[in-house]
């Protein structure tokens, strides 16, 4: 145990507790920009932006940049996997050295991953765009599609999920027999893995796409007539077992190919993480590789590698995202761990309130449906002035009302922040992480204190690259000449 002061008051350090403040952050700006911009995505017409796409220029410009900026961001639906990659390969390596058995280790892994999969189940079948979200929406309990209809999908959760349990696999043949010491011979391996899935992505997708998948003829009302593979809708309507398949494989709308590979990256990272002694420049080659990232997927984008919708990425597309994603974090890890930031930054009050909503950003993902309470009351108070304005109906606001849709956000978020407030007074008990660590302890036998919100808050030891790279040279330093 440590101790700090923190507004003239001393607290405990738990030296075993190590996190990494960036991380934390990432999650919880993350999953409130995401349930943010959810309610206005379901709000906002964008019929107009694939009807006439040169409209966009007439924008005003402050509001064209704000919009190209969060349009950018808005496609970033990969990020959560890149940082649960990322912290789950630095607690691997990092458990595997301090000699906890590896099958221990890969047990509690794939639990985890599959806990994440029931999740996605919970959130995709019955949430929002489930069957109890449409059915409020719509009122109508009758239409059985949108319960079944979404197995067909790739969304956060499923490639969280299957990508947990993939990488698990590998990383245990990595780690085993002090195969964490090997730290060359597995970053090449990682390498060699995410190559060869960037390289066959396009291939395997056009293939999937090829494959003799009925047409449907007469869409369900408020579909539109998809014959073209991937979509939610078009996958669904051939359900099968090679169907499903297919989907996971090749998709709509967040595929094993190309995203299997932000996950080894992931893997990546996390295992230079782990070192005892730090790389002294990660964040420097890390950022120069992501620039060139974005820079190959801006050739690739100019070769016709690129697509505007939301759906499924092609290489192009996912080459700028991904390399946007890791430019982003490794600026981080610079400013924040690498500059020896990490306590300051993590205590301070608006990193501190993120770092509470991503204590349970898997429960607030899979409770988007709440976002439906805020707008049917919202509903209600705007009726004596709008009584031909409904909330619950999609697509309410068109060009120019942009704000309209902010706004409702802006109220929607605030239901959500008293929600998180109430349920953190009860460490988020009973929310989907407290069953997804006590399903995966069922392998390891470990249950995690991820969601005591005073240790998590106040009583961690927040990772200092710059103090552990000080204290190693200081070592190399004072060793003697023969030693060396």
């Amino acid at each position: 145990m440590d101790v700090q002061e923190s507004n003239g008051e001393v607290l405990q350090i738990n030296k075993s507790h190590k996190r990494i403040a960036s991380f934390d952050f990432f999650r919880g700006l993350s999953i409130w920009f995401m349930t943010l911009m959810h309610t206005f995505e379901h709000l906002y017409d964008y019929t107009w932006v694939k009807e006439n796409p040169e409209k966009i220029l007439e924008l005003p410009i402050p509001l064209l940049i704000i919009g190209l900026v969060l349009g950018f961001f808005l496609s970033w639906n990969s990020f959560f996997l890149l940082i649960s990659a990322i912290v789950n390969s630095l607690t691997m390596t990092r458990r595997a050295r301090e000699e906890a058995e590896p099958k221990r280790i890969l047990a509690k892994q794939t639990m985890s991953g599959v806990g994440i999969l029931l999740a996605g189940v919970f959130a995709d079948n019955l949430g929002y765009w489930g069957y109890f979200g449409q059915a409020l929406l719509t009122g109508n309990w009758r239409d059985t599609y949108p319960l079944w209809a979404r197995f067909f999908a790739m969304h956060t959760l499923q490639i969280i999920g299957w990508s947990m349990i993939i990488t698990g696999i590998v990383q245990y043949f990595l780690l085993r027999k002090n195969g964490f010491e090997k730290f060359i011979r597995n970053i090449i391996i990682c390498s060699v893995i995410i190559v060869a899935i960037l390289v066959s992505s396009t291939f395997i997708q056009n293939w999937v796409d090829r494959l003799p998948w009925e047409i449907p003829i007469n869409p369900p009302v408020g579909l539109s007539d998809n014959t073209k593979w991937p979509s939610i809708y078009f996958q669904a309507q051939n359900a099968s077992l090679l169907a499903w398949f297919m989907t996971i494989m090749a998709g709509d709308m967040i595929p094993l190919f190309p995203y299997l590979a932000t996950a080894f990256l992931g893997i990546m990272i996390g295992m230079v993480l782990a070192r005892p002694k730090p790389v002294k420049r990660l964040p420097l080659i890390g950022g120069l590789s992501s620039l060139g990232l974005m820079g190959l997927g801006g050739i690739l984008a100019a070769f016709g590698f690129y697509n505007l919708s939301n759906a499924r990425a092609t290489i192009g597309n996912y080459l700028l995202i991904t390399g946007g994603q890791l430019a982003f974090t490794f600026l981080f890890l610079w400013l924040i761990e690498y500059r020896g930031n990490g306590k300051k930054f993590a205590q301070s009050k608006i990193v501190k309130h993120f770092r509470l909503w991503g204590m349970a950003s898997l429960t607030i993902y899979c409770l988007q449906i709440f976002e439906i309470l805020p707008r049917f009351l919202l509903t209600r108070i705007l009726r004596p002035f709008r009584s031909d304005l409904n909330l619950l109906n999609s697509s309410v606001f068109g060009y120019g009302q942009e704000h309209y849709a902010l706004l409702v956000g802006l109220f929607s978020i605030m239901f959500f922040e008293l929600l998180i407030f109430l349920w953190s007074k009860l460490n988020f008990k009973f929310g989907f992480e407290w069953f997804v660590i006590r399903f995966s302890s069922i392998g390891s036998r470990y249950v995690s204190s991820r969601l005591n919100v005073d240790l998590i808050m106040n009583k961690v030891y927040w990772v200092n690259y710059k103090e552990i790279l000080l204290e190693s040279e200081l070592q190399t330093k004072s060793l003697p000449l023969d030693a060396l």
